[in-house]
């Protein structure tokens, strides 16, 4: 008698493969009466999502939303915003955005903005969490016109400190191009590259900080009255120390600030107040408090 064995197959998983984020958004302001600004345009693609909280009074409020949670390698997202004459714009993210591990490519960010004359537009996103092994190629485009406002913050935060993560390897490029009236006003370009040799954290780089923010505010104002807005974050500075390093330095129609802060928590405790001392007072979006 015979018996017949059949040989088992092996089992196959199938390999989830990860649609990549291709998304835009887009949000325009328009004045409606004086000192109320009210939506003229909106446009929302894929996972780029723009709500408008309730704001009866001041300006137009949008938070941008990126429904996919975070960024890897491939994605590519784009905002764009543009503030009408004699309007007022503020934007910021409903949450940190994340930057994850790649499997090779970067992932991409563009933001294009542009100030018409009297109006003012404040680009405000929450942190950029950058986690161990990602890649990011972002750029930022601001147009302003002569009589305009703007008010440009980003900021870094390398890995999650209270997770006591290292960024070790990463791949960073942050372009920014502002223009006023036509002309090249500001451009700068930050990079970090680092192969698993050494953290970001180490002196020679960011000197034991984990969190970096720049601001730019530029402004038709008198450069007189740009250094008085200097001298106001120097005072903010004094009560930061040592947990943040920052300097404000006032060049043709812009005030540029630059911070180095040991954690997310630090940072925020300075941009908090030194945003609302850029602001006129006007609070900080609620989402920052969230």
């Amino acid at each position: 008698m015979h018996s017949r064995h059949e040989t088992a197959k092996p089992l196959t998983v199938p390999v989830a493969i990860r649609q990549r984020i291709s998304a835009a958004g887009h949000v325009a302001s328009k004045r409606r009466v004086p000192h109320q600004s009210a939506l003229a345009e909106l446009d929302q693609q894929g996972s780029a999502r723009i709500r408008l909280p309730n704001s009866a009074h001041g300006p137009l409020q949008a938070v941008l939303i990126n429904t996919a949670g975070g960024l890897t390698g491939d994605d590519d997202i784009r905002w764009s915003a543009h503030a009408g004459q004699q309007s007022r714009l503020v934007l910021s993210t409903a949450a940190c955005e994340k930057l994850y591990r790649t499997h090779g490519p970067a992932a991409r960010q563009r933001t294009r903005l542009s100030v018409e004359n009297g109006a003012r537009l404040d680009w405000l996103p929450q942190e950029t969490i950058v986690f161990n092994g990602s890649s990011l190629a972002r750029s930022l485009d601001v147009d302003v016109a002569a009589d305009a406002t703007a008010l440009i913050v980003e900021s870094l935060v390398l890995g999650r400190q209270a997770m006591q993560e290292s960024v070790d390897t990463l791949q960073l490029h942050d372009r920014w191009r502002i223009r006023r009236d036509g002309r090249l006003l500001h451009a700068e370009d930050l990079r970090l590259a680092l192969n698993g040799t050494q953290t970001a954290q180490r002196p020679s780089m960011l000197h034991h900080h984990g969190a970096i923010s720049t601001l730019v505010f530029i402004s038709p104002e008198s450069p007189e009255s740009l250094q008085l807005k200097a001298d106001g974050i120097q005072q903010l500075l004094q009560d930061q120390a040592p947990a943040l390093q920052a300097a404000a330095t006032v060049m043709n129609h812009r005030l540029v600030i630059r911070v180095l802060a040991l954690d997310s928590q630090s940072l925020r405790r300075f941009l908090i107040p030194c945003i609302e001392h850029l602001s006129d007072r006007m609070s900080i979006p609620q989402v920052w408090n969230v």
